[in-house]
């Protein structure tokens, strides 16, 4: 058997894997009252299913490896009378103890049931924080499990929103579910067994980790089949409308009969879902003041007005008779919809295999600034959250529950209640935001309307031969004709001259500044349009081996030896777009790539009023000069949308939203601009494959042959080993514990924060360069960086 166990040791610790074993036990002691029974029969139910079972040894007692929950505990010996405890409370991580058990001689033959009384005093505090059971949080008047954790010392939450553990930052907290570390959201209260809190006094199975831990337990499948429906809301009660759907089922797929007419699930289920809208997920501590709908609508439709012959902002104008109070944020509803399934397999007595699924769905309307509330919360931008979350576990238990209670030597050394088990977690989070009537059409974000422009050629002297002839072209503006996929925004040139480009104020691409505000940027103004489209994705990849047993030596006690190892590959992609700009870039890179004209090649002749009655002939008009702008490729393609030649003008103002894309962009054109930010994916949103280089940056092409500068997705990892020793001493309760821990943040960073490229000390600098004598001040490690050409 030793060198069964050593060998599965060795592979533990050689697997991939984390490790954070739940290792719950539950001790007790049975006795006639006097001396220890040996070998009496110790049954761990769950409903009407055996769960584990243990016989005591040579001096009463029995101890069972469980999963946390509630239990039912029946005890039998030869000759006593059958004893039952119900409603025995397992948590987490602890050393549970049930009070000694008194089986008295068989007088009666009925069953003798009591209920387990939670210790007023918890023996196990090695760790500071709380643990609440399914049926405490239940009788908790909230539904949040953030606003629960937040009842434990040490911890706060602002209307069950993000906590903090003893002053850390919101990010220092970890969240584990079912022993794997999790990022996002928690499943509903609902599917929760246990919660635990730990605060302080971190045991050696947690690591990288400042502020504290937060680690629940998911309920299994039932032994018996049930569910429920639950609904509340609180409509008519407050301004909030929030409403709560749940609905569970669980019980079980496959039974098997036992040899004593019990019954055991070999396969269960447990499905739930919960359904969550809320018409203001942050609601105020103060009144929330709006312009009354009329006179909002009347600044919709006319957002300037004249006053005196000058132009200003109509909200301007509004007084306090102007606005009504609401007592929640407009435009701030929030639906979450959370499905969770799970499967238990119970392969053989001693192997069970659990698999659980779990889907989040949020679409929430957010704030799209500090200052838009007032008059422009119409246009507040949509977020949609999605996670998808998978947990495998496969639990092998190799040991008995107690020592062999028939031999006398079982005061010495010896091994219990061994096991080990492999966990897989998979997790991925997606993340958009963007106005909710574009989403993701992006041209129309910065559209106004069609603005018309001749493009004018310019004639006059040549400077050396004084010959008159087509020196140049120009944009003459024409006029504009309102578009419709923002009126909002075209309404801004209600007073605008149709003959005059520099009046309009809202125009493709850019809008004025002086009137986005009013009262000196007290407030937005309204018809405003959120610049800013951008998803992201987070992938977490967990495997975990881990392994416990229980080592019995002498009568120092028993030790419950716990050890494994964790490696957590994470992958993070970003890609965001401030959209509204895009117009003014193309509009701008449209005929980039002319240089002059070309006087070789005429394509037209056409009489000049006022010129070719001087000259006595028509003039010639030349075509545009073209050359070849490296990584720049709007002008290409622009043009081969349109079917028009490389060297025809193009006036992109008084195209539509539909006849371009970002797709005509090169990197180059949309970086120089700051206009995009990513990573994970292309410059264009696409989703990179794996195996980008740090080089593919400097040297990747697109196939127009245009360099799209690729930046991998950020793909930290996580490593880690653990040692523990968990046992009681003199009826103190003692954990040791090493970790070793390793973070790799696997990719390149600069070496210099301040440079591109590798700057020379003073030393090295002063030895190649002819710079002169260096100043005494001037030390060997000094560096020089310049601000710019010349400097």
């Amino acid at each position: 058997m030793v060198r069964s166990l050593l060998f599965t040791i060795a592979m533990l610790l050689c697997s991939f894997g984390v490790a954070l074993a739940q290792s719950t036990f539950l001790s007790g002691t049975v006795t006639d009252g006097k001396d220890p029974l040996i070998g009496a029969s110790v049954k761990a139910l769950k409903g009407t299913d055996l769960v584990r079972g243990a016989i005591t040894d040579y001096d009463g007692k029995f101890r069972l490896s469980l999963d946390p929950g509630n239990y039912t505990l029946e005890f039998t010996y030869t000759g006593t009378q059958p004893q039952r405890i119900e409603g025995v409370q397992v948590l987490a991580g602890k050393l549970n103890d049930v009070p000694d058990v008194i089986m008295s001689p068989n007088v009666l033959t009925e069953v003798v049931i009591t209920t387990f009384k939670v210790p007023l005093i918890e023996q196990d505090k090695t760790q500071g924080g709380q643990v609440f059971t399914a049926e405490s949080i239940r009788n908790l008047p909230t539904r949040s499990v953030n606003a629960i954790v937040a009842t434990t010392a040490g911890t706060t939450s602002i209307d069950g929103g993000d906590v903090n553990i003893k002053g850390s930052r919101s990010n220092a907290t970890n969240y584990y579910i079912d022993g794997i570390r999790v990022s996002g959201s928690t499943p509903p209260v609902q599917d929760i067994e246990q919660l635990s809190v730990i605060t302080g006094g971190l045991g050696a199975e947690y690591g990288d980790v400042t502020g504290g831990v937060i680690s629940i337990i998911t309920k299994g499948a039932a032994s018996e089949y049930h569910g429920a429906i639950d609904a509340e809301t609180s409509e008519g009660l407050d301004p909030y409308g929030w409403r709560l759907l749940t609905a569970n089922v669980s019980g079980p797929i496959l039974k098997k009969k036992m040899e004593d007419g019990s019954s055991r699930s070999l396969i269960g289920f447990r499905l739930s879902g919960q359904y969550n809208y809320q018409k203001d997920d942050d609601p105020p501590a103060l009144p929330v003041y709006r312009p009354k709908a009329e006179q909002l609508q009347h600044a919709i439709e006319h957002p300037l007005r004249l006053l005196n012959g000058n132009v200003t902002s109509t909200a301007q104008s509004f007084t306090q008779d102007s606005v009504e109070v609401f007592k929640y944020n407009p435009y701030q509803n929030r639906t979450d919809i959370d499905v969770t399934g799970r499967l238990d397999f119970r392969l053989t007595d001693n192997i069970d295999f659990s698999v659980t699924g779990t889907y989040k769905d949020v679409q929430n309307l957010v704030s799209g600034g500090g200052t838009w509330g007032l008059l422009n919360a119409q246009n507040n931008p949509t977020q949609y959250n999605q996670r998808y979350r998978g947990i495998a576990r496969l639990r092998h238990r190799l040991g008995t529950g107690s020592p062999d209670a028939n031999k006398s030597d079982s005061r010495k050394v010896a091994i219990s209640n061994a096991s080990y088990q492999l966990q897989f977690g998979f997790e991925r989070g997606t993340g958009r935001i963007g106005d909710k009537t574009h989403g993701d059409n992006i041209m129309n974000y910065g559209y106004i309307g069609r603005f018309d422009y001749d493009y004018v050629p310019v004639f006059g002297a040549e400077d050396t031969t004084g010959t008159i002839r087509h020196l140049d072209n120009f944009e003459a503006f024409t006029g504009y004709t309102a578009g419709t996929v923002n009126p909002g925004l075209a309404a801004y040139n209600e007073f605008a001259n149709p003959e005059s480009y520099d009046s309009h104020l809202a125009q493709n691409g850019l809008f004025s500044d002086t009137y986005d505000d009013i009262w000196s940027g007290m407030y937005a103004n309204t018809n405003l349009i959120y610049n800013n489209s951008n998803k992201s994705e987070s992938d977490i990849l967990t495997v975990s081996a881990s392994a416990s047993f229980d080592l019995k030596l002498g009568k120092s006690g028993v030790h419950n030896i716990q050890f494994g190892l964790i490696n957590e590959q994470r992958t993070e992609r970003f890609w965001g777009v401030a959209p509204r700009r895009l117009w003014n870039l193309a509009s701008q890179t449209a005929n980039i790539h002319f240089n002059g004209l070309d006087t070789s090649r005429v394509i037209d002749r056409i009489w000049v009023p006022g010129i070719s009655e001087f000259t006595g002939d028509s003039l010639d008009i030349y075509a545009n000069k073209v050359v070849d702008i490296k990584d720049k490729k709007f002008y290409k393609k622009l043009r081969e949308g349109l079917g028009v030649n490389i060297d025809d003008w193009v006036n992109v103002n008084e195209l539509t939203p539909d006849q371009l894309n970002i797709n005509m962009f090169g990197a180059r054109e949309l970086n120089d601009e700051a206009l995009i930010n990513y990573y994970g994916y292309d410059y264009l949103g696409n989703k990179l494959d794996n195996g980008i280089t740090f080089k593919d940056f400097f040297t990747s092409t697109d196939r127009d042959g245009v360099r799209d500068f690729p930046v991998a997705p950020l793909q930290p990892v996580y490593q880690a080993a653990f040692l523990k020793d968990k046992f009681t001493f003199n009826k103190m309760i003692f954990s040791l514990g090493l970790r070793v821990e390793r973070f790799d943040l696997n990719t390149k960073v600069m070496k210099d924060i301040y440079s591109l490229y590798q700057v020379k000390d003073a030393k090295t600098a002063y030895a190649d360069l002819p710079l002169g004598p260096r100043p005494a001040s001037v030390q060997d490690d000094f560096k020089v960086y310049v601000s710019g050409p010349g400097s």
